[in-house]
Formats: C-alpha cells, sequence, structure tokens
C-alpha cells in the first residue's frame, strides 16, 4: 500500500514540474485562441485588454451568451491573469467576457486527463506525426548516442493500446512509418519511445 501512495505522489510531482503555461490573448472582441486543448496539470494565462476579463460559465449560459458564473469556477480580472491547473479539471470548461458575452466573446478550454501518463520532455532530435490524411505515425530520432528499443502507444486512460516497435538496433538516425488503421478510433493517444538513454513521450490526435 505505502509503495502505491508513493508512486501516486511521484506521478504527481513529475506531472507538476512538467506542466506546460498556455497563453490566450484577445483578438479585439474575440478569444485567441477561442478553443484549446490542454493536459491535466497544465495552466492557462489570460493576456488581455483593460476592458476584457474571462468568467467561467455553465455550457447552458455559454449557449446563449449569457454571463451568469459558474458556481466554483474559476474567474479572470479586467487585463487578464493566471487559472492554475487546480481549477481546470478534466472536461471541457466554457468561459466568456462578462461584458461582451452578449456578443458572442467567448472561448473553451478543453482539459484531457494524464491519469497513467507522464510527459517527459524532448529535444529536437525527435519528431512525431501524423501523415496528412491518413493514418500513418512516423517516428524519427536523429542521434549519435541513442538508440530506439521500443515504441509503444497509450489511450487517453494509459491503458496500453499497440506494442509498435521493438528491437535494438544500431546507434544513429532511425526514420520508420506506422500503419494505425484498425488499431485506433478518433482520438488523443501518447507515443512513448524508449532508447538506451531516454524515455519520450509525446501526444497525437488522430482525427
Amino acid at each position: 500500500m505505502k509503495k502505491i501512495v508513493l508512486t501516486i505522489a511521484m506521478l504527481g510531482y513529475v506531472l507538476w514540474a512538467n506542466s506546460t503555461t498556455y497563453t490566450i490573448t484577445n483578438n479585439s472582441y474575440t478569444f485567441s485562441p477561442s478553443t484549446i486543448t490542454i493536459s491535466q496539470g497544465d495552466q492557462i494565462n489570460f493576456v488581455l485588454a483593460s476592458i476584457h476579463n474571462a468568467l467561467e460559465v455553465s455550457q447552458s449560459t455559454w449557449d446563449a451568451n449569457g454571463n451568469s458564473p459558474l458556481a466554483g469556477g474559476f474567474t479572470v480580472p479586467y487585463g487578464g491573469g493566471l487559472v492554475s491547473a487546480s481549477a481546470l479539471t478534466v472536461g471541457t470548461h466554457y468561459y466568456v467576457c462578462e461584458p461582451h458575452a452578449v456578443i458572442g466573446m467567448k472561448g473553451t478550454i478543453i482539459v484531457t486527463s494524464a491519469s497513467g501518463v507522464v510527459t517527459t520532455k524532448y529535444g529536437p532530435e525527435l519528431s512525431i506525426y501524423i501523415n496528412a490524411g491518413t493514418d500513418a505515425l512516423t517516428v524519427e530520432l536523429q542521434s549519435t548516442s541513442s538508440q530506439i528499443t521500443e515504441i509503444k502507444l497509450f489511450d487517453i486512460a494509459g491503458s496500453l493500446v499497440s506494442v509498435l516497435f521493438k528491437n535494438n538496433i544500431a546507434e544513429g538516425s532511425f526514420s520508420k512509418t506506422f500503419d494505425l488503421s484498425g488499431k485506433v478510433q478518433a482520438g488523443i493517444y501518447f507515443v512513448q519511445i524508449s532508447t538506451g538513454a531516454k524515455n519520450y513521450i509525446r501526444k497525437i490526435v488522430m482525427r
């Protein structure tokens, strides 16, 4: 039991240590970006003109261009401010500019779960991307000191979907494309690349 508690505590610390701060600004009477997707543990910094604020509301209030605050929701003062990770629980957060909601100045923050997956920062030597218009995933590693030993695909809940690659290869560059057809549906996934020196994890979105 102590080991489980310690593991959870360590996971929480790593998620906090690797959290990202995203910025939302205003472009006249719109938020930019108006919709943003972040991971659990990330935070949002609003940088706004002095006539704008940000107020979390319910979906029904948001749909109606209203400005009644959501009980327990976040409030950002005029001119902007930081919304901490503790206020951004998993799910969709609807917000408006209080005085300008009636003209449609509103946005959404989508927070995805990071349960079971720890995001590790990675260097410029690693590229992971979905080939446009396909279900093909390409992984490229340009390194003279690492070798890829395993590539795994996880879903948003941290459950293993597939072991895409498992082998020892010679040190140096690596480039391989994996066909994910039939393995995944539309949604958010995490790719874990293990090398002799590092573990890289990156979020991908399948459409």
